[in-house]
C-alpha cells in the first residue's frame, strides 16, 4: 500500500470513528428528549432515518473504490484532502437526517396562550313555514339563504353559546345552547319546512321559547329571528313587551324580496293557487321586523343574497357582548421544525463549500 493510500485509509477510519461517535451522541441526545415529552407529528417519515445505514455501507464502499483509483489526484495528509471528503460526507448525513426531522414535524415543551372568550348567549329562530321554500332570492329559497348566512355567522363566533329554536305554527328548540359549532351547523343544514305538518307562522311562540331556553346567570342574551315576516298568530304583541322590559337583545332579519315569488305546494313541484286559480305569492313582510325593532330598541336587516355577509350581525351581537368577556388560558405545544431546518442547511453550506479536489503546485 502506497503512503497515499495508508494515509487515506487512516482518515478513513477516523472518519468513521467521527462518524459512530456522533451517531451515539444524537441517538443519546433524541433518546433524553423523547423521554423530556418530544414526539413527532408524522411519525412515518421519521422512520425513513432507517434508510441511512444501506446509504452508509453503499457509500463507504464506493467511495474507497473511487479513491483508490483516482489517488494520484490526493496529495499526503498535509493537504487534507482526506479529511475534506470525510467532512463532505458527515455534511450530507446531517443535511439529510436535518430534513427528515423537520418533515417529520417535532414538538417539544408547551406554551400557554390567552384566548379572549366571550360570555354570551345566542337563541337562533328560525321560521320553517312552507313560505320560506319561495326561491325569490337569485334562484335559491329564503331558506337556503338564512342557512348560509347562519354557518358563515358561527364560523365568527368567538366562544359564544348559540341554540335553535325552529317554528312555523308550533315551536320546538331543536338544539339547546351549546358551544358545539359542528352540531349546530349539523342541526342547520337539516332543518327544512317538512319539520311541520301544521303550517303557519307563529313568531310569538318562537320568541318565547328562546326567551325560556336562557339560563338567569350574568351573561349577553341575544334572540335572532330569521323570518319573512308572514306572522300569522295573534299573540306576538305580548311576547314583545315582555322582551322590551328584559335585557335580551333581538335581532330581526327578514329573509326574501318584496317582488316575492309563488308558494309550492308539499310536493315541492306545483304551485299553490287561490280559490279563483291564481297563483299565490309571497312576499317578504318588512313590517314586521321595523316593528319589532321599534318596540324592543334592536336592529333589523333585510336579506336578499344567497350568501348574505354575517358581519353586520356579528356586530351587533358582540356589542352585546361587550362587558361579559374573559380570557381562556390554553397550552399549546411548540412545533420545533426549524431545529432541524437551520440543521441542514448549515451542514448543506458545510457541504457546497468544501471541494472534493484541490490543485496541486
Amino acid at each position: 500500500m502506497s503512503k497515499t493510500e495508508s494515509i487515506y485509509a487512516f482518515n478513513l477510519r477516523k472518519g468513521l470513528l467521527i462518524d459512530f461517535v456522533l451517531s451515539i451522541i444524537l441517538i443519546v441526545t433524541l433518546q433524553f428528549y423523547l423521554f423530556r415529552g418530544l414526539h413527532f407529528q408524522f411519525v412515518d417519515v421519521f422512520y425513513l432515518c432507517l434508510l441511512l445505514v444501506p446509504a452508509y455501507l453503499y457509500f463507504y464502499k464506493e467511495h474507497q473504490s473511487i479513491l483508490r483509483r483516482f489517488t494520484d489526484y490526493y496529495t499526503t495528509g498535509n493537504s487534507g484532502h482526506p479529511k475534506r471528503h470525510v467532512i463532505k460526507f458527515l455534511a450530507l448525513k446531517f443535511c439529510f437526517l436535518g430534513i427528515v426531522f423537520a418533515i417529520s414535524d417535532p414538538v417539544f415543551g408547551e406554551e400557554e396562550t390567552l384566548v379572549p372568550l366571550k360570555k354570551g348567549d345566542i337563541m337562533v329562530c328560525l321560521d320553517l313555514s312552507s313560505s320560506m321554500d319561495v326561491k325569490d332570492i337569485e334562484n335559491a329559497s329564503r331558506l337556503e339563504s338564512g342557512r348560509n348566512l347562519l354557518k358563515s355567522l358561527v364560523n365568527k363566533l368567538s366562544g359564544q353559546r348559540i341554540g335553535l329554536c325552529i317554528f312555523a305554527q308550533n315551536a320546538i328548540v331543536q338544539l339547546p345552547l351549546t358551544r358545539d359549532y359542528e352540531q349546530f351547523k349539523l342541526m342547520v343544514s337539516d332543518a327544512n319546512t317538512n319539520h311541520f305538518s301544521n303550517q303557519g307562522t307563529n313568531v310569538g311562540g318562537a320568541l318565547m321559547k328562546a326567551m325560556l331556553s336562557f339560563e338567569k346567570k350574568k351573561a349577553a342574551h341575544s334572540i335572532l329571528l330569521i323570518t319573512d315576516g308572514e306572522d300569522h298568530e295573534a299573540s306576538l304583541n305580548t311576547i314583545v313587551d315582555s322582551l322590551s322590559l328584559s335585557n335580551i337583545k333581538l335581532l330581526s332579519i327578514a329573509v326574501g324580496t318584496e317582488s316575492g315569488g309563488p308558494i309550492l305546494r308539499s310536493d315541492k313541484k306545483s304551485m299553490r293557487l287561490d280559490a279563483a286559480g291564481n297563483i299565490i305569492l309571497s312576499k317578504v313582510d318588512l313590517s314586521l321586523v321595523k316593528r319589532l325593532s321599534e318596540q324592543t330598541k334592536g336592529p333589523w336587516f333585510h336579506i336578499t343574497e344567497t350568501y348574505p355577509n354575517p358581519d353586520p350581525i356579528l356586530t351587533e351581537i358582540n356589542l352585546a357582548s361587550m362587558g361579559y368577556s374573559r380570557d381562556l388560558k390554553f397550552k399549546v405545544e411548540q412545533r420545533v421544525f426549524h431545529v432541524p431546518l437551520f440543521i441542514a442547511l448549515l451542514a448543506f453550506f458545510v457541504y457546497t463549500l468544501i471541494p472534493f479536489r484541490i490543485n496541486n503546485k
